[in-house]
């Protein structure tokens, strides 16, 4: 397992086919409903909404990064999905997002959430790597890719 993948499993990867960002972030979510790292998923799914409405988490190149940092989360878990069609998603370059990792780490990570997200945005900065999540069609596919990344 990867640095990248170590929060992911196979059944918190997917591809959605959603119309909007609203769908985008809550399909991504309900990857963690039953994850045990979270002790209550509907403040997980709060915070994360507040974080999002207080600040996009479209980070450019089609990528969607929401995230929280909370005490409803046991230990660092993510979920990652690949969406059929790009959403508007009030990016910093205003690019339709393609792609969502969600986050969501225990309140006292800071230093564990900045690890993470370096090493995502490195992944996402590469071209070729991008166009192969992108491309994606089914979730083995997905998971086959990240897994070792």
């Amino acid at each position: 397992m990867s640095e990248f993948s170590k929060y992911l499993s196979h059944d918190r990867v997917d591809i959605l086919d959603v119309k909007n960002k609203k769908g985008a972030i809550d399909g991504t979510l309900e990857l963690l409903r039953d994850s045990p790292s979270i002790s209550d998923f509907s403040r997980v799914v709060q915070a994360t909404w507040q974080r999002e409405e207080a600040l996009t988490t479209g980070l450019g190149l089609g990528i969607g990064a929401p995230h929280v940092r909370i005490s409803a989360v046991r230990y660092p878990t993510a979920a990652l999905t690949v969406l059929k069609r790009g959403v508007e998603y009030g990016s910093l370059d205003n690019a339709p997002v393609r792609l969502i990792l969600l986050v969501a780490m225990p309140e006292d990570s800071q230093a564990e959430w900045l690890r993470y997200l370096a090493r995502a945005s490195a992944i996402f900065r590469d071209d070729a790597m991008r166009q192969k999540l992108f491309a994606c069609t089914s979730k083995e596919a997905l998971w086959d890719l990240v897994k070792d990344v």
